[in-house]
């Protein structure tokens, strides 16, 4: 594979494992009794610490950056699943590389980065909801690299 390819490859699952790690992570929040893009909000604590946690509501300024900071992230992780999934079109091959993404993404954003740069998304969510995001993102990845097989 070209490096071309597999950076546009990486965009494709990676904005798709941001999406739907966002969209988990919104729901989550409103179970937890907050709004759906405080957790978007909540990504921009490294640029804002003392004010991106508190803010609830949408605007440009959090939720915009949040969710492009998210997105950004998610390209990241892209680029390791489809680095992991190499030439595969197997279906296994494609779970097992967005299973091993999804897991080195948690274990990165919450045991490895300092505190300023994790998601921040335990602001508004409880740590049980983590291996629904997580999963979302691994499907994410999965499902964006199915569909273009």
């Amino acid at each position: 594979m070209q490096t071309h390819e597999v950076l546009y490859d990486a965009a494709l699952s990676g904005a798709a494992a941001a999406v739907s790690s966002a969209l988990v992570a919104a729901r989550e929040s409103t179970v937890a009794g907050s709004t759906p893009v405080a957790p978007l909000n909540a990504v921009t604590h490294c640029l804002w610490p003392e004010r991106a946690f508190k803010e609830e509501r949408f605007s440009a300024r959090f939720t915009g950056i949040g969710a492009a900071i998210h997105l950004g992230s998610g390209v990241f992780w892209g680029l390791l699943f489809e680095m992991l999934r190499g030439r595969s079109q197997s279906p296994a091959r494609i779970t097992a590389a967005a299973a091993a993404t999804a897991a080195t993404a948690y274990v990165v954003d919450y045991h490895l980065i300092p505190k300023r740069v994790t998601p921040g998304f335990e602001a508004h969510i409880s740590e049980r909801s983590f291996p629904k995001i997580y999963l979302a993102l691994g499907a994410g990845l999965a499902l964006a690299s199915l569909v273009r097989r």
